[in-house]
């Protein structure tokens, strides 16, 4: 890289559920412009939640504005799409949206998900799609396919919120194998749409997306979006990547053994791995990593934040930032004096247990003050967090080592929680990292192809914050196992009859 070229900067795009974010940053990583701007969710009856993809568009061009104040915007030199999963868009034969986004909550193909499941079984969906059972795209699709055929009728196409974003971009819908896999429209064994699915909902290949490596330009950035932005026109533009593998690439879960948590409103694991590996539960979801020769399994816990947000309201503390929770957190002891959380508040399942488990508090007693509550919150999260590394374990897959980026990894409390339960060191990234650097870095791919984007990971990364297992680590070894042993677990019997594994 000559002297012109390490001025240059990159321009990473998070197309996430509530939020738009953009952030520019330079060769080290640093810093140099960063914005937000929220996207509204509309629930609307029976499990319907949807979202305006105008909206969207609006504030991405409003997020890059703002990121680029301050910024000298001719020496961006490319730019990454990161983007929520599975949250499809209709468009006409223009490229107009037909309809309004169905966001990936969207529960209204729950029913046809339900009965394609039941008829092909759940084999049929490891085996093809890389997920235990049929759901997202594939039952709103088979929805719509009854309640209105036209709509997905060519000339119009398929489209998901990220390679919209995309086409409006540059001119061209494009995806990787990541964000088509969390659709359950792609055969990660073939790296390619599965066709037989296709047929079966009535579309063809011509209607969805290209599929194009994370590595290889979607094309272009018009001049109208450069004109509208300050950019510079023609520089290249990434297919849009699922959002949890731009942040592997954004917190260094970019070799075998390094297990990326996503502390978000739900807690996700994302397992890197030599191989495909093979389902560790019927809720996982498998494809080819963004690194080329690489593979993830992500496993959600399903809650997450969503829980120590009820904890706070359920204190009259929901205003409380992060400084005053750490405080809380800090307060109560580890086993929090015998306060122990099931953490199921939400209606969906947690994988290896008892449909309609729900969640729990044991152990209650007078002297338990609101911080213990919090903190019975975060080790019932963390001790789930354990028990989906044993899914893991189990299967084979490494486990060496974790990496957690974004506002959890500034607590010293909840990652000192974490090391000491899993019994594993944890990287901490600063703040700026996860999917919207990883979406820098993929943009910096487009223009160094000869260089890996594990090594410009490492290259743009700051260097993490090191949490080992600490004295605690034994109390808690032993507490997990008291937490384990409660749960009503699902019996191998009733795994077997009802076609669930784990």
């Amino acid at each position: 890289m000559d002297a012109s070229e390490s001025r240059a900067l990159w321009l990473g795009l998070d197309l996430g559920t509530t939020n738009v974010k953009a952030l520019v940053v330079d060769c080290g990583g640093v810093v140099r412009g960063e914005a937000a701007r929220p996207v509204a969710l509309a629930a609307v009856g029976d499990g319907g939640v949807e979202q305006d993809i105008d909206e969207i568009w609006a504030a991405t061009l409003e997020a890059i504005r703002g990121a680029l104040r301050g910024v000298d915007a001719t020496e961006v030199a490319a730019i990454g799409v990161s983007s929520q999963g599975g949250a499809l868009q209709l468009l006409d034969a223009a490229g107009s949206p037909v309809g309004r986004v169905l966001s990936w909550l969207d529960q209204r193909g729950r029913h046809e998900d339900e009965a394609l499941t039941a008829e092909l079984g759940r084999p049929w969906f490891r085996g093809r799609v890389g997920h235990g059972r049929s759901g997202y795209a594939v039952g709103q699709i088979l929805r719509l396919r009854r309640e209105d055929p036209a709509r997905l009728d060519p000339p119009n196409r398929v489209g998901f919120v990220g390679d919209v974003i995309v086409e409006r971009l540059c001119g061209r819908a494009a995806h990787d194998a990541t964000s088509a896999g969390l659709t359950l429209l792609l055969n990660p064994a073939r790296g390619d749409y599965d066709t037989d699915l296709l047929e079966r909902l009535g579309l063809a290949r011509g209607q969805l997306p290209h599929l194009i490596s994370p590595r290889q330009p979607a094309g272009r950035l018009r001049r109208e979006i450069a004109a509208a932005t300050g950019l510079r026109p023609s520089i290249p533009v990434s297919a849009a990547v699922h959002d949890q593998y731009a942040s592997a690439l954004g917190t260094g879960a970019v070799e075998p053994g390094v297990i990326m948590v996503g502390a978000g409103t739900a807690w996700v694991l994302l397992a890197v791995s030599p191989h495909l590996p093979a389902l560790v539960t019927d809720d996982a979801f498998v494809c080819s990593h963004v690194v080329n020769g690489l593979f993830g399994e992500i496993l959600s816990l399903v809650n997450g934040g969503s829980v120590v947000s009820w904890a706070l309201r359920l204190i009259g503390r929901e205003q409380a930032g992060p400084e005053q929770i750490e405080a809380m957190l800090a307060s109560a002891p580890p086993g929090c004096e015998g306060l122990i959380c099931w953490p199921f508040v939400t209606p969906f399942g947690a994988s290896g247990l008892e449909p309609g488990t729900r969640g729990r508090l044991a152990g209650i007693q007078l002297g338990h003050a609101p911080a213990h509550l919090v903190r019975a919150v975060v080790e019932g999260l963390t001790f789930e967090l354990n028990r989906h590394l044993i899914f893991l374990k189990q299967a084979g897959l490494p486990v060496d080592r974790l990496v957690l980026g974004g506002t959890v990894a500034g607590s010293r409390t909840t990652t000192q929680i974490m090391a000491d339960v899993t019994g594993l060191a944890l990287d901490c990234s600063a703040a700026g990292g996860g999917s919207v650097l990883g979406a820098a870095i993929l943009a910096r791919g487009l223009i160094e192809p000869d260089r890996s984007l594990a090594e410009l990971s490492q290259a743009m990364r700051a260097e993490p914050r090191r949490v080992e297992p600490g004295p605690d680590a034994v109390a808690y070894l032993e507490l997990f196992h008291h937490y384990r042993a409660s749960l009503p677990c699902r019996t191998v019997a009733r795994a077997r009859k009802t076609g669930r594994t784990a």
